[in-house]
């Protein structure tokens, strides 16, 4: 990418595009919480797995930073509140992208513990897994390539630690560029199978069946799986999704709600325009689509809330958020009772007990 250099900063920039702005919050937005929720109990570990330059600069001439300036700024507001730490392992195969890194880190005076790796993701990954294996801090990992070289094996080993994390971008319009070209090993380690050739000459439903094949294949290594599409700023068409792994409801419930505060409520960007509203996007219609689906689903049967939500939370559009004043509009209507375990008078939570009448 071309460098851009301004006056009084000792660092380069790269040009800042909408697609990277929304990663961007999204990313930031959930590992905010992630610190603030697992560092209370824990040393953690954030993994930058494609780092960077570092630094990004629009077309207004306003200045942005990336992943691992954002990861170390939010280390560095929570700090009074962490129980330890958190180690930042800061991976970038391009050493200049490293050192730019490294004065950015310097210029805003980000004094956390910082260990930056020059070299290959995939092998500095299994390197630290492999050496790691027994004694492992609860960990979150971003991986942001740009393109698509990406070992789903690595992957699946990541998602063997305890309590880790993946943020992952499936850059699907270059996936889809070079689905015909004679790439086949890249494609096999992308999707851990040979599947994805059933696609190479078709173009009915092929973004839906692709999507459809790498959400399959994350659902056989983490037990909750949501993806964001991001679309071009300009553009009805597809750059890349988001995918977030993970094994706690919570995380994948929180990740959710991130994403729509970022996509006026979606889970999907849409471009600079946003898209025009749809039925579903109107909040009463919603939660009535939502009481239907609940008493379609769960008739005559009783189910703690936690459950429902493990059953739900990643196989539908459904916030939490929506779930649960679903449920609460139910219960005023008499179509449901709810019996409350854990939680107090009007609240929802946990092992509260769900009765389908």
């Amino acid at each position: 990418m071309e460098k851009i250099y301004l006056k009084g900063y000792p660092f380069f920039f790269w040009k800042y595009e909408e697609q990277t702005k929304i990663k961007h919050l999204i990313f930031a937005t959930y590992f905010d919480k992630w610190i603030k929720i697992l560092g209370k109990r824990d040393t953690l570990n954030y993994f930058d797995c494609f780092a960077g330059c570092g630094a990004y600069i629009d077309e207004n001439k306003n200045i942005y930073y990336g992943s691992p300036i954002l990861a170390a700024e939010k280390i560095k507001e929570n700090k009074e509140h962490l129980f330890r730490k958190v180690n930042m392992i800061i991976i970038e195969k391009d050493e200049e992208n490293l050192k730019n890194l490294e004065k950015i880190f310097q210029y805003k005076k980000l004094d956390v513990n910082i260990k930056p790796l020059h070299g290959d993701f995939d092998k500095a990954i299994n390197s630290i897994l492999s050496n790691n294996e027994k004694e492992f801090n609860p960990s979150f990992f971003f991986i942001d390539p740009f393109g698509f070289k990406i070992n789903f094996k690595t992957i699946e080993k990541i998602m063997k630690v305890t309590k880790s994390e993946v943020l992952i971008n499936f850059m699907y319009n270059s996936v889809n560029r070079f689905l015909i070209d004679n790439i086949e090993s890249t494609l096999n380690n992308l999707f851990n199978c040979e599947d994805w050739k059933k696609y190479k000459n078709t173009t009915i439903n092929r973004e839906k069946e692709i999507v459809k094949l790498y959400r399959d294949q994350l659902k056989q290594i983490a037990d909750f799986v949501i993806s964001c599409r991001v679309c071009f700023p300009t553009k009805k068409r597809t750059y890349y999704y988001l995918y977030h792994l993970t094994k706690h409801v919570l995380g994948c419930s929180v990740m959710k709600s991130c994403i729509a505060q970022h996509c006026k409520g979606r889970l999907e960007y849409l471009g600079s325009g946003g898209g025009q509203m749809t039925f579903n996007d109107i909040p009463e219609l919603r939660i009535n689509e939502i009481e239907k689906y609940i008493l379609n689903k769960y008739h005559e049967t009783k189910k703690e809330y936690i459950q429902l939500i493990r059953e739900n939370i990643d196989n539908t559009s459904f916030l939490e958020s929506e779930i649960k004043k679903a449920l609460k509009s139910l219960e005023k209507e008499n179509k449901i009772c709810i019996k409350r375990i854990e939680s107090k008078k009007t609240g929802l939570t946990g092992k509260d007990i769900i009765i389908y009448n």
